[in-house]
């Protein structure tokens, strides 16, 4: 028992606390704003690829002419958008996962299990942020051709992506044990 005050308190009692009210409502509109924010981001870069790729297209084969850098910026902009897209994909429950024993279990089982594949998810990203940290202390001051900036700007696309996925991974943990997930579709199934 812990005491609190004049009054015991299990642990049970405290996780309980913990995971109920304002705490998990601000976490989980937090959750929802985020994931939001960043379709939107998505949306704001999947836009500047087809602009783009029509730019490029009309110029070279109507004008035969080339922007310096186009198709560059083009990669580096997909490179964004899987960093990026990958935690919108945890936070929506569309992640890769294969549900058949997940699904056929109980249902403590089941959250056990989900509980277990995020935190697998998240300690993946975690080591590919040490993994891109050092990386990018290596080769991130190397001119970016053809704008001769420095690679970091591009290689941060790394972290940001997987540190996205860790937060979006630690904030679905906290929401599943707060009860604020339906385990009832674990993740969402393929068409």
């Amino acid at each position: 028992m812990y005491y609190f005050g004049s009054t015991a308190w299990s642990a049970q009692t405290r996780a309980t606390h913990f995971f109920d009210g304002e705490t998990m409502d601000a976490l989980k509109s937090f959750e929802d704003w985020l994931t939001k924010f960043l379709e939107w981001i998505l949306v704001g870069l999947f836009g500047l690829f087809i602009i783009l790729v029509v730019s490029i297209v009309v110029l070279r084969f109507g004008f035969n002419y080339g922007v310096v850098g186009s198709d560059e910026i083009v990669r580096k902009s997909f490179l964004f958008t899987s960093a990026i897209g990958g935690a919108v994909g945890i936070t929506r429950q569309e992640h890769i996962a294969i549900t058949f024993f997940i699904d056929s279990g109980p249902r403590m089982l089941k959250k056990a299990l989900f509980l277990v594949g995020l935190f697998l998810v998240g300690l993946i990203n975690v080591a590919m942020i040490w993994y891109a940290w050092s990386w990018i202390g290596t080769t991130g001051s190397y001119p970016w051709q053809p704008f001769n900036l420095p690679k970091v700007i591009v290689q941060s696309a790394i972290p940001i992506g997987c540190g996205l996925a860790v937060l979006a991974c630690a904030m679905k943990i906290v929401l599943t044990l707060g009860g604020r997930v339906s385990l009832d579709v674990v993740w969402l199934p393929e068409d």
